[in-house]
């Protein structure tokens, strides 16, 4: 139902959809802008990392990639590690680049995501329509704090994810040659369901109580973990459907997935947040839902953590 209810809400304000992409694009021109100071190093970076990775010989969009999905998974992470290899050759340029493409545009996107939830609050509660330029402005210091906390809490989970990505391009098996695309899929849908998990209730805790940043996530925790499984299993869905969707169809697909899997991202936290707390919504204009409330929910030993 949280899948089901998330699609509904996204269809039903997929103008958010649009405004959150030119946003997303002025994200990635700023962080572009950045990078260019020193484009040349970094060009030549790619360069490099292309030849020795072999990656124009395996590399290809479609259903398959080249001879074999396996060795164009192993290239693309060969291409990664060399490309960080070469920037590194000077450190200050390397951390440079790090700063920018994994703290600062990361903030930028965490910014969003603050200001789609504010809208979408608008919306699910009273079916109000919000500008995102408006929202922006009215968020914007509370969603620096936020956005600053959470790039920070979320470099583990990240690096848990391409960790597990490095190891299993580094098995070199035969028959897991055969098995490795699934496991490529399913693997890094699982750790991101799991770090969805830790991350869902805190963005729209600290939206509809306006706590501060660490009482929102305990909110956020505690409404989250009352349905955890579910929200597990449903974000292991979204993750899931975009990267097998993402494979099947090629690298140009990442152009329409990615815009539509941030939203809906976003609104589902704001439905599973809604739904644990047991608090009426919208799902479009003509439809309330009417979630169980907290004390049909709760085990009377939780009784004491109601809100």
């Amino acid at each position: 139902m949280m899948f089901k209810n998330s699609v509904r809400l996204l269809c039903a304000n997929f103008d958010k959809v649009w405004k959150l992409l030119v946003y997303h694009i002025l994200s990635i021109g700023i962080c572009i802008a950045f990078l260019a100071i020193f484009n040349q190093y970094y060009i030549e970076a790619g360069k490099v990392a292309y030849i020795e990775a072999g990656i124009d010989k395996s590399f290809e969009t479609g259903t398959l990639y080249g001879s074999s999905m396996a060795t164009a998974l192993t290239t693309a992470v060969d291409f990664v590690i060399v490309f960080f290899e070469q920037i590194f050759l000077n450190i200050w340029l390397g951390l440079f680049f790090c700063i920018i493409v994994f703290y600062l545009f990361p903030l930028l996107l965490n910014i969003g995501k603050i200001v789609i939830c504010e809208m979408m609050y608008g919306y699910m509660s009273s079916c109000q329509k919000q500008s995102f330029t408006g929202t922006f402005l009215k968020t914007l210091r509370t969603s620096l704090v936020y956005s600053s906390i959470k790039v920070l809490y979320a470099i583990t989970f990240n690096a848990l994810i391409v960790l597990s990505m490095w190891g299993l391009t580094r098995v070199n098996n035969e028959i897991f040659d055969y098995i490795m695309p699934f496991v490529f899929v399913i693997v890094p849908a699982i750790l991101m369901a799991f770090k969805e998990t830790f991350n869902a209730g805190w963005a729209p805790a600290r939206v509809v109580y306006n706590h501060n940043i660490v009482k929102s996530y305990s909110i956020g925790m505690r409404a989250v973990l009352r349905r955890g499984a579910k929200i597990f299993s449903t974000a292991f869905i979204i993750y899931l459907l975009a990267i097998v969707l993402s494979i099947v169809l090629g690298l140009y697909s990442i152009i329409i997935i990615l815009p539509i899997l941030s939203p809906l991202v976003h609104i589902f936290e704001m439905v599973a947040f809604f739904s644990s707390q047991g608090m009426r919504f919208y799902v479009d204009n003509d439809t309330i839902l009417s979630p169980k409330k907290l004390e049909e929910i709760d085990k009377i030993e939780d009784a004491k953590f109601l809100l």
